[in-house]
């Protein structure tokens, strides 16, 4: 069975489009809620990562105040009466063992084996430097020595904050400065002050490593690969007002210049640094959408970013969301199979119903409405072929009501045929006795015998034959001469009145027309009688009138004087079967005349009106001979 297109279309589109609509509004609300979960994690990574960042940072400023209240206080001071003005002291010239040792060991117990520090400095009252301290190894690596150095110190190596001199307080004083090993470093500056004297104070200077910092303080099990988020779908860095990356989670992007290092993040970096909180999306050099939440770092002055890999992280909602849009369409293009299959079915069995009905009202009535018995359409198929079969049973009845009408019909027509031909012979015979001594009497007398005669044969043969109209066999129309069978009727029946009614006949010697002349014949005959006997017994005038009528038409008329016809009576009964005036009448006469004018293409006209008289006129077509 093949799917109809339209149908199928039409199913399709009601069952696909809800599941379609439901499914895509699936997706962007998964999509929606991912965002929404995306930008919560990352707004939640930021604050912990900043308050982590100045909890640590918080923690190192107090270990440098301690470190500058205690054992570097002490050192400072009991360097300071042997110092020179005009070199720097050194460990080896002789100062007290148990103050150099603890500066020593206060400064070896920094956070150097983590590589928060990337060196430490102490200068005395005079601005001299003391002594630095580094940590060992590379900087790729955290280090676990340190080195001190108490000569040799590179000029403008480590400058102090001026502040640190003057400050009443014991304050650190902390600024981005460039390290040429480190890159940017936090550098903080604090006055070591020596006893209680205010103007006697050496200065503590210390570089903290700020990558060392925050990578101190990331969350690294987030970005491991034993985590449940892949190590490419987070990132996290710092960056300095300058665009330089201060901090990455990828080492070899650090200390980098952000359009270098992340060049697809260059073009929001003015928005990052711009000392605001918010986030923004960038598409990253394979093409995947990432999604940044930024915050500032104060007091420092840095941008802290963290960035998550908005393509990876909705991936699986959207397969998740794509495969929804693909089962619905499925579903919903397998429902609109099933309901077009189930629709072509009954829409089958209706058509099926259909033409068995159709031929039913076309005729064949042996067709029955066939229809399985768990079909909708039984009780239908059922009622159809009850109804079809007391239709037959109609049908048989009427038939042979039909055949015993026809019988009933003959016999009056022939009834009334024979009544026209017992009045042409009474007439004959009540003028016999006044002119039977008139040759020219007997001799018409014998021709309207023999005729007379002639038409009750003809009369009894159609008794034997089947009758197919009201009026009889009608034989093909062909040319026949209207004025010799004008004549005979009007010697037949006419002449033996015409001493009781004037009679006035105006007719032309011939008078061609298409016509049956047996069945013509016969029309005159009624009408003539009729007219005859609608003047009944008081004296008339009887008018018989032919010619050529309209282009291409003749016509005969005959007029009488008689008692004429109401308008009632010609719109409701006149020609109609078993209608009539007279008293002893069939009323088959006039119906018969028109069915016979009719048969041969002609037309029969009446003009009558009630006491006035009534004339008939018959138009033919012609057939005259040229």
């Amino acid at each position: 069975m093949s799917i109809r297109p339209k149908l199928f279309l039409t199913f399709a589109a009601l069952c696909v489009s809800p599941l379609l609509i439901l499914s895509l509004l699936s997706l962007q609300s998964g999509l929606k809620n991912a965002d929404s979960l995306i930008r919560a994690n990352l707004q939640d990574r930021l604050s912990d990562t900043r308050r982590g960042f100045e909890i640590l940072l918080d923690e190192r400023q107090h270990e440098l105040k301690v470190l500058a209240g205690g054992a570097i206080s002490d050192y400072v001071a009991s360097a300071q009466p042997r110092q020179s003005t005009t070199a720097s002291p050194s460990f080896a010239d002789g100062f007290p063992a148990a103050a150099e040792f603890r500066a020593r060991s206060a400064v070896a117990k920094l956070a150097f084996a983590e590589g928060m520090y990337a060196g430490v400095a102490v200068f005395d009252p005079l601005k001299h430097e003391l002594f630095l301290a580094e940590p060992t190894g590379s900087k790729s690596k955290l280090e676990t020595a340190v080195t001190f150095r108490t000569k040799d110190f590179l000029p403008d190596q480590v400058k102090v904050d001026e502040r640190a001199w003057t400050s009443p307080d014991n304050d650190l004083f902390c600024s981005l400065v460039p390290q040429a090993t480190f890159g940017e470093v936090l550098r903080c500056s604090m006055p070591v002050r020596i006893g209680g004297n205010d103007l006697a104070r050496g200065a503590l200077v210390a570089d903290l490593r700020i990558d060392s910092l925050l990578a101190k303080v990331m969350r690294v099990e987030d970005l491991s690969p034993t985590s449940d988020t892949p190590p490419r779908s987070q990132i996290a860095l710092v960056l300095a007002p300058s665009g330089e990356v201060i901090y990455h989670t990828n080492d070899a992007l650090r200390h980098q210049l952000i359009g270098r290092a992340m060049p697809a993040l260059a073009p929001v970096a003015a928005s990052i640094t711009s000392g605001q909180i918010g986030s923004t999306f960038y598409i990253s050099s394979t093409g995947e959408r990432w999604l940044e939440s930024h915050a500032p770092l104060k007091p420092l002055g840095l941008s802290l970013v963290i960035a998550q890999n908005y393509s990876l992280a909705t991936a699986r909602g959207r397969r998740a969301g794509w495969l929804g849009i693909a089962l619905a369409i499925g579903l919903g293009l397998g429902a609109a199979v099933l309901l077009t299959s189930y629709s072509q079915r009954k829409t089958q069995r209706i058509e099926r119903v259909t033409e068995s009905v159709a031929a039913i009202a076309g005729g064949n009535l042996d067709q029955r409405v066939e229809a399985p018995s768990s079909d909708d359409m039984r009780l239908i198929a059922d009622g159809v072929n009850l109804v079809t079969e007391r239709l037959r049973e109609q049908l048989a009845r009427e038939a042979e009501a039909r055949q015993f009408e026809s019988f009933t019909k003959l016999s009056a027509l022939l009834t009334h045929d024979l009544k026209n031909a017992i009045e042409g012979l009474s007439l004959m015979v009540g003028n016999m006795d006044r002119h039977f001594d008139n040759p020219q009497f007997r001799a018409d007398a014998m021709q309207a015998l023999t005729n007379a005669t002639d038409k009750l044969r003809h009369i009894v043969s159609r008794l034997s034959n089947p009758v197919n109209t009201l009026s009889g066999e009608f034989k093909l129309p062909r040319p026949t001469d209207l004025i010799p069978l004008l004549q005979r009727v009007l010697v037949q029946i006419v002449d033996p009145v015409r001493d009781k009614h004037e009679v006035e006949v105006n007719l032309p010697p011939a008078l061609m027309a298409l016509a049956d002349g047996e069945r013509v014949e016969k029309v005159m005959e009624n009408l003539v009688l009729n007219a005859i006997e609608a003047m009944a017994d008081k004296p008339g005038k009887l008018t018989v009138t032919g010619g050529p009528a309209t282009e291409g038409k003749v016509f005969f008329s005959v007029s009488d004087t008689g008692a004429g016809m109401s308008p009632r009576f010609i719109r409701d009964k006149l020609f109609r079967p078993f209608s009539t005036t007279k008293v002893r009448g069939v009323g088959l006469g006039l119906y018969t005349c028109r069915e016979v004018i009719r048969a041969n293409n002609g037309s029969i006209e009446v003009d009558s009106k009630a006491g006035s008289g009534t004339t008939f006129r018959v138009v033919l077509a012609s057939a005259q001979i040229k």
